[in-house]
């Protein structure tokens, strides 16, 4: 057990694999950059996967750039690889890559398509599929189906294994120049996990050959204790990054509103990103009814979660297309006992089940948000039920263990060739 990762460069060093145990045993997760500090869903499965007796190896395409790790990390065995941001920056990195690839089984059918690709993704796909073939991978999974996919699909071309890719939602939600490529990670995928049945709705219509199947992001509920909402601040919590999909300039006027008409209300926003500014320049007329705390470790959103009386996450459809998913902190407030204001965006209204496990507003409303969070502070009885609902559903359908459980199911079908699944609720 270690607190931190150990990454290593494969530009430089020979990979080693998992402690020993079947070859061809190991699940490879391909991952843009580990850890990241925003993807602690990453951590909980990989560690969920492990508790279940799966050995799981990382190769993470980017060195971590952020010094703050979760403590969760410390529960985690896999070992992880850098597989060398800079290998593919110049013709000369790709075809000293190929030269190492040529031992590789599916290395002939796959060279036309590496030199038709962008040099720094065929040369980390090669770099994948040394790693994977060094560490004993019989499967590769990814998480996101852009850049992750898009070289794990190679990589496992080059091996000749199946891949599996979890799909979240910029990665499918949000059309670009690689929209070519993402369409062939769907479709060539053994399957594609997608985390709501929102999603998997989306890609039946737009990606109907992508073998889909959804899987719910879970949580560690033993982590996560429930207290019932009793004697809390008069504060609403908002954690996440500084995007127009999270919604926050409504909340902030949501907050607004609600001073304006003599309510005490606080607001603290956990997070940071490139709507900061514009969003502390909102907020200065209420002076320290806004508390910016900057990006928060996992125990302290835990905290600032237990002590809040409600928890929004008035998320939104960005101009560009993005969109959350389902926020793991909304589940997180949920599972805690903190009562929760959302939208119904995306896979949200599968958690939140307005009137019962929550209450939904309109997305872009904050006179809605307003009333909906002074319904909330106003009536202790209606918070203390909507918290007690909101953690068995959350029991019920969140649990990392049973995600853990389907993800290997998912692999087994995979390496058995076994029918498609169809996701399960």
């Amino acid at each position: 057990m270690r607190a931190e990762p150990t990454c290593r460069d494969t530009t430089r060093e020979t990979p080693q694999p998992p402690a020993a145990g079947p070859a061809g045993d190991v699940v490879g997760y391909v991952v843009k950059m580990y850890p990241r500090f925003s993807e602690t869903f990453v951590v909980r499965e990989i560690a969920a996967r492990e508790a279940q007796g799966e050995r799981v190896a990382v190769a993470s395409l980017r060195p971590p750039t952020d010094p703050r790790f979760h403590a969760l990390l410390a529960g985690v065995r896999a070992p992880v690889t850098w597989i060398g941001e800079n290998a593919g920056r110049s013709s000369a990195a790709l075809w000293s890559s190929l030269r190492r690839a040529r031992e590789l089984p599916g290395f002939a059918s796959t060279l036309e398509e590496l030199l038709a690709d962008d040099v720094d993704v065929a040369a980390q796909a090669v770099g994948v599929a040394l790693w994977a073939r060094d560490a004993g991978v019989g499967h590769l999974h990814a998480h996101f189906a852009s850049l992750p996919g898009r070289t794990t699909r190679l990589a496992a071309r080059l091996l000749g294994v199946g891949y599996t890719v979890t799909a979240h939602a910029k990665d499918i939600y949000v059309d670009g120049p690689d929209d070519a490529a993402r369409q062939r990670v769907l479709a060539d995928a053994a399957r594609v996990v997608t985390v709501s049945d929102y999603n998997l709705r989306h890609l039946a219509a737009h990606h109907p050959r992508a073998r889909a199947v959804r899987v719910h992001n879970g949580l560690d509920l033993d982590e996560l204790e429930f207290r019932a909402p009793v004697g809390r601040e008069r504060v609403v919590a908002a954690v996440g990054r500084f995007v127009e999909k999270k919604g926050f300039d409504d909340l902030v006027d949501a907050i607004a509103l609600l001073r304006a008409a003599g309510d005490p209300v606080r607001l603290v926003l956990a997070g940071t990103g490139r709507t900061g500014a514009q969003l502390r320049a909102r907020a200065a007329a209420l002076g320290d009814a806004v508390e910016f705390t900057g990006p928060l470790p996992q125990h302290d959103v835990v905290a600032l979660l237990r002590r809040a009386a409600v928890f929004a996450a008035p998320c939104v459809v960005a101009g560009d297309g993005d969109r959350d998913g389902l926020p793991t902190v909304l589940l997180e407030a949920m599972a805690l006992g903190t009562p929760v204001v959302s939208t119904p965006v995306t896979g949200i209204p599968e958690a939140v089940l307005d009137g019962i496990t929550g209450t939904l507003v309109p997305e872009r409303d904050p006179v809605a948000l307003a009333a909906a969070l002074r319904r909330v502070l106003d009536d202790p009885d209606l918070a203390r039920a909507h918290a007690r609902a909101a953690r068995t559903r959350v029991e019920r359908f969140f649990d990392v263990r049973t995600q853990a459980a389907r993800l290997r199911e998912v692999t087994r079908e995979v390496l058995t060739g076994a029918p498609t699944g169809t996701g399960v609720r």
